[in-house]
């Protein structure tokens, strides 16, 4: 996947490192010169520009990126300029970062959907989620074992924990089963959230929207997901 990361400080230059080094072609953008010149041998590509300016916000290759991260986190109205303008312009993808409570709801109103909190979340962790698109959240038991939330491949959907066979098929273990629903938040705003789910048993039936919360070995994992896409 393409991914344009602007905002080349810890978090985002750790985040395009650990995403090109998985193989992904990742762009960096940052204002900052020195910043840029750090990364220019650890990533796909660099640019120095003003991300809260449309007319160089326009040179990026907006048309072939698949996400954009907007990693900002010295200044809070950079990172809600340069969000608003990549919103303006319905770029595929975007996620951005919030350093407040007060910032992360002013995200929600602008309708992101998807917002990195550095605080609580790592670059390492955001990498793994990002490199899989069925991946909704990730924890890292090991380096190779994950418990992992993800969204229902599709073949899945009508089947029952017994007929897929997790366990022996995929060496995968069925922790529990969410939702995803909507609701409105303190801003009257609509966004999608994940409900608290049920025991899973050899008779529960898999839906659509359900997050599965599973365990196992990352590849295990993968292997799964691709052979039920």
């Amino acid at each position: 996947m393409k991914f344009i990361i602007i905002g080349l400080g810890h978090f985002g230059a750790s985040l395009g490192e650990r995403l090109t080094n998985m193989g992904h072609e990742v762009i960096g953008v940052d204002k900052n010169m020195d910043k840029v010149d750090d990364l220019k041998d650890k990533l796909t590509h660099v640019v120095c520009l003003d991300s809260t300016d449309s007319a160089a916000i326009n040179t990026l290759p907006i048309a072939n990126t698949d996400i954009f991260i907007v990693c900002i986190g010295e200044n809070e109205g950079e990172n809600l300029m340069t969000t608003a303008l990549l919103k303006k312009m319905q770029v595929k993808r975007l996620i951005s970062r919030s350093v407040s409570t007060l910032h992360e709801n002013v995200l929600e109103a602008m309708g992101i959907t998807e917002i990195v909190r550095p605080e609580i979340e790592t670059a390492d962790r955001w990498a793994l989620k990002l490199s899989n698109a069925n991946f909704v959240n990730l924890f890292e038991i090991t380096k190779e074992y994950n418990i992992v939330e993800l969204v229902v491949p599709a073949k899945m959907i009508g089947r029952t924990v017994m007929n897929i066979n997790f366990n022996k098929i995929y060496n995968v273990i069925v922790l529990t089963k969410l939702k995803l629903v909507s609701e409105i938040n303190k801003l009257g705003v609509s966004r999608t959230i994940i409900k608290a789910g049920e025991i899973v048993t050899a008779n529960t039936r898999i839906e659509e929207n359900d997050i599965l919360v599973v365990y196992g070995h990352r590849d295990d994992i993968k292997r799964m997901l691709r052979e039920n896409e």
